[in-house]
C-alpha cells in the first residue's frame, strides 16, 4: 500500500463519485477504479458500495477514510519538519564566543555577512572558554571564539587575535597616577585574580607572568567572568591584569596603564569541527582575515 492509494481512496470518498474524484486527481477514470480495487484486496474487504447510481462508503469505508486521513496528514506534517530543519540547518550559524570577539571582532564582520548572506541567520551564544569545545564536538556551535587550550584532534582553530595584558586599577589607587607600571610595582598589591575554570588561557599567562617576574600577587577576589573581574575593580578592592580589550569596558572608576618591559600576550581563536565547512564559514573566516590585517595590533596566524 502506498501514499497514493490513500490519496485516490480519499477522493472518491469525499466526491463518492470516481467521474468526479478522476477529474479531480487528474487521472483517468478506469486507472482510478483499478487502484481501489488494488487497495480494497490489499485490506481485504470492500471499501465502497458501487451501484449505477450512487457509490457510498461501507461501514469498514468509514473507518478506513478516518484513519488514513490520519495517515496523510502525518505524513505530510514529516515532510513539513524535514524541510524546516533542512533549511534551518543550511541558513543558521550559531557562533559561541567569548566577550573580546563581542568587543573587537563582530562589530568589523557581522555588518558584512549580513551583506553576503542576507537569509543567513546568524544565532550568537555567550560561553565560557570552558565550555565551547566540547559544544563544538556535540554540534550545538558551529564556530567558537574562544581562548586556548583546544585538546581534541577534532577541532581546528586559528589565532584571529593578540593583544597584550594591561593594568586595570580603581582611579584611585596609588598606581594610577604613573603612566607606565613596572612588574616589580605591582608586588604585595591587592589582586582581582581571574577564575582557571572560566577564562581559558588568561589565568595561566597572568601566572607565569608572576612567575617570571618573581612576583606574588595578593589575591583578594577570584571572578569568574570578566564583567565581575571590572566591577570589583570598580570598586577599589584591588587591581587587575587583563586583555587589552577589556580598556573598552571600563567606566569612570577605572583606569588601565601599560607595563614596562615585555608584555605577555592573550590570543583569541576562532575554531570549527573538522569537515565542517561551508561557504558561510569560508566568508567568516575571510572576513576574519581582513578584520585583522586592517586593524593595527591583531594578527593571525593558523593553529
Amino acid at each position: 500500500m502506498e501514499l497514493r492509494h490513500l490519496r485516490y481512496f480519499i477522493a472518491v470518498a469525499e466526491e463518492l463519485s470516481f467521474t468526479r474524484a478522476a477529474e479531480r486527481l487528474r487521472t483517468a477514470q478506469p486507472s482510478l477504479s483499478q487502484q481501489i480495487r488494488d487497495l480494497e484486496e490489499q485490506v481485504g474487504t470492500p471499501l465502497f458500495e458501487r451501484t449505477r447510481r450512487k457509490v457510498e462508503l461501507t461501514e469498514a469505508g468509514k473507518v478506513f477514510l478516518i484513519e488514513a486521513r490520519l495517515t496523510l496528514a502525518q505524513a505530510e506534517r514529516a515532510v513539513t519538519r524535514a524541510r524546516h530543519i533542512g533549511r534551518k540547518s543550511s541558513s543558521t550559524v550559531t557562533i559561541g564566543f567569548v566577550p573580546a570577539a563581542e568587543v573587537r571582532i563582530f562589530p568589523g564582520i557581522l555588518p558584512r555577512l549580513r551583506l553576503r548572506f542576507p537569509e543567513l541567520n546568524v544565532d550568537l551564544r555567550s560561553i565560557p572558554t570552558s565550555e565551547q569545545e566540547q559544544m563544538l564536538l556535540d554540534n550545538e556551535i558551529d564556530v567558537a571564539f574562544m581562548r586556548k587550550p583546544i585538546r581534541s584532534p577534532d577541532i581546528l582553530s586559528e589565532v584571529v587575535l593578540r593583544e597584550p595584558i594591561l593594568v586595570v586599577l580603581p582611579v584611585a589607587h596609588p598606581l594610577a597616577r604613573y603612566k607606565r607600571i613596572k612588574p616589580a610595582q605591582l608586588d604585595g598589591e591587592a589582586f582581582i585574580s581571574t577564575h582557571p575554570l572560566y577564562s581559558g588561557d588568561v589565568y595561566d599567562v597572568v601566572d607565569g607572568y608572576f612567575k617570571q617576574h618573581g612576583l606574588q600577587p595578593k589575591v583578594i577576589q577570584v571572578a569568574t567572568n570578566i564583567l565581575l573581574n571590572l566591577n570589583l575593580i570598580g570598586m577599589g578592592l584591588g587591581y587587575g591584569l587583563l586583555p587589552a580589550y577589556t580598556a573598552s569596558l571600563t567606566n569612570p572608576a577605572i583606569c588601565t596603564r601599560p607595563l614596562v618591559g615585555p608584555v605577555p600576550e592573550i590570543e583569541l581563536l576562532m575554531a570549527w569541527r573538522a569537515g565542517n565547512r561551508s561557504p558561510q564559514l569560508d566568508a567568516l573566516l575571510e572576513l576574519v582575515a581582513h578584520h585583522s590585517d586592517s586593524n593595527p595590533g591583531e594578527s593571525r596566524n593558523a593553529s
